[in-house]
């Protein structure tokens, strides 16, 4: 006798995700639900629920699991080369949506204009790393640049890669930035320190040292206003 296939119960729960999304939008998903719907993509051949919930479990949150390195995501079962290169694509993604708002922005005019793209850009960070954004008379972004990288919980300072970035493509201000790994966004005595100095250094050039945001993946503190962002 003929074997009659079965049905692949994946297609047609795909198929109602898909369908949610596009009749309800994000808003009708739970954060497992979305992953799952992504995963789908990079694992088409297999169900993405089971993974999707223990990813979001295991890290905490939808937005943690897009935090994660490489390394870390590697380590949860079922998860892949391929799987990670289609996270980590996710992320660069969605750095590139804010890079492109604060490019495109007429001014910088707050913290608040850049806090979003600088949290993705290097935010989640496992090691410790110094940002320079540079400015023009406009406060208009010319470039901006990750000149220092450390280990987990600190980078060196040093001044004059961040104002070589500045003096190359003839800044007239600078913002810097950098993350804490471990989340805690609050600034310590040597961040003021640092501040103070770059400053002063930066104004021997001509250079407005606008502010020094210091960020995690969910917050970014300045150090102009004090306030969290």
């Amino acid at each position: 006798m003929e074997r009659i296939p079965e049905k692949d119960h994946r297609h047609g729960h795909r198929s109602r995700l898909r369908a949610r999304l596009l009749k309800a939008g994000r808003e009708a998903f739970a954060d497992y639900e979305l992953l799952e719907l992504l995963l789908a993509y990079a694992i088409p051949r297999k169900d993405t629920k089971a993974l999707a919930k223990n990813l979001v479990e295991r890290f905490g949150s939808f937005a943690a699991v897009l935090d994660q390195p490489r390394e870390r995501l590697l380590e949860v079962k079922d998860v892949g080369p391929q799987t990670v290169t289609f996270l980590l694509a996710i992320r660069s993604a969605m750095a590139r949506y804010f890079e492109q708002g604060v490019e495109h922005s007429e001014t910088i005019s707050s913290p608040d204009d850049v806090a979003n793209f600088v949290r993705i850009h290097i935010g989640a960070n496992q090691r410790e790393c110094l940002m320079a954004l540079c400015l023009n008379d406009a406060n208009r972004l010319l470039h901006h640049v990750t000149v220092i990288e450390g280990t987990v919980d600190r980078a060196p300072f040093y001044p004059r890669e961040i104002l070589k970035a500045a003096l190359l493509h003839n800044a007239t201000g600078l913002i810097m930035v950098h993350n804490h790994p471990s989340g805690d966004p609050v600034p310590s005595e040597n961040d003021h320190l640092i501040t103070r100095k770059l400053r002063e250094l930066a104004a021997e050039f001509g250079i407005k040292f606008h502010d020094h945001l210091i960020v995690t993946p969910r917050t970014a503190f300045s150090l102009a206003t004090g306030k969290l962002l």
